[in-house]
């Protein structure tokens, strides 16, 4: 946590620009805690002699958390915005299936025949080399476990099953995170879980992947910390609608065009949405979008991404 004395209270304001817009911080506040900022107003360039210095690689609302953090250990995230007349995303055939009614003149005593539904089936059985033509017929994908019934005979349970256990397993071992930083701010407010599909998160996620990304630049280890948890915390309690999907496809996008690889930092951010990925696959396969930023991609994310994909078909055997 970020502790300051008066004494960095009572040294001369600094101003930053940001966006064009003057912002304050004090001076001993930025010397003591941030050395890399310390070198733009303490440095040799003419600006640090006017005790101004302009920042030209963050956006203003990223900095002014910086100095929310600066000044009390911990900063408030962007607000969730409302699409009040947003339309849904097309579903595919398998997420929901249109039932016309018959006309009332051609109804009869005999019920008509229930359309046949396409089995919910996960995505890895497309990897697997089920076709088209067994999953319109509606053959039931199974596996057979190592266990033995009452008979000798192997057990045999739905595919599906085994892809919701591991799930369940990937969100639980996602959820399970322990906080370095986080559990140690007293006052920090916990974050806010989504309630309905009209409440737009990509800004959120955003302030908090923007300062993560500030932070590592300018070497402020705990807050770059704390920026990871705050996004894993509210990612953590966070329900995918599939009409949001937009909002992690968002994130994404800017984490991988905006940090390096990870490179064996199992704490790093691409680390945290590689696992978010695994347990929220299902959901995020089904939009275009997702699957175009993977051929756009075609590099780092795209890695991460199969490495999940492995480990969930490896884990289904």
């Amino acid at each position: 946590m970020v502790t300051q004395s008066k004494s960095a209270y009572a040294s001369a304001p600094v101003k930053f620009i940001v966006d064009g817009e003057p912002l304050y911080i004090h001076a001993d506040l930025v010397s003591r805690q941030f050395k890399l900022l310390d070198g733009l107003i303490n440095g040799p360039m003419g600006e640090a002699h006017e005790g101004v210095a302009t920042m030209k690689d963050v956006d203003h609302g990223t900095f002014v958390r910086f100095i929310e953090w600066a000044h009390r250990g911990y900063y408030t995230a962007a607000e969730f915005t409302t699409a009040e007349s947003e339309s849904p995303r097309t579903s595919t055939s398998q997420d929901h299936m249109e039932v016309v009614a018959a006309p009332h003149e051609e109804s009869s005593d005999i019920p008509a025949p229930a359309p046949e539904a396409e089995l919910d089936l996960p995505q890895e059985d497309v990897l697997r080399g089920q076709s088209r033509k067994d999953k319109k017929k509606g053959k039931k994908a199974t596996e057979v476990s190592w266990e033995s019934n009452d008979w000798g005979m192997p057990n045999q349970r739905s595919r599906k099953d085994t892809a919701q256990e591991l799930k369940g397993g990937l969100k639980e071992a996602f959820s399970s995170r322990k906080y370095v930083v986080r559990q140690g701010v007293f006052e920090i407010p916990s974050p806010r879980p989504n309630e309905n599909p009209e409440e737009d998160y990509t800004d959120v996620f955003l302030s908090h992947a923007q300062l993560y990304v500030f932070a590592d630049k300018y070497d402020m280890q705990s807050l770059k910390v704390l920026a990871l948890e705050e996004l894993h915390a509210t990612l953590a309690i966070y329900t995918l609608y599939p009409v949001r999907t937009g909002d992690i496809i968002a994130l994404l996008r800017y984490v991988y065009g905006n940090t390096g690889p990870s490179r064996g930092d199992k704490e790093g951010l691409r680390n945290v949405l590689t696992m978010y990925i695994g347990y929220e696959m299902d959901t995020l396969m089904n939009d275009e979008d997702f699957r175009d930023l993977m051929i756009e991609d075609g590099g780092d994310l795209l890695g991460d991404f199969m490495k999940m994909v492995a480990k969930r078909i490896s884990s289904n055997v």
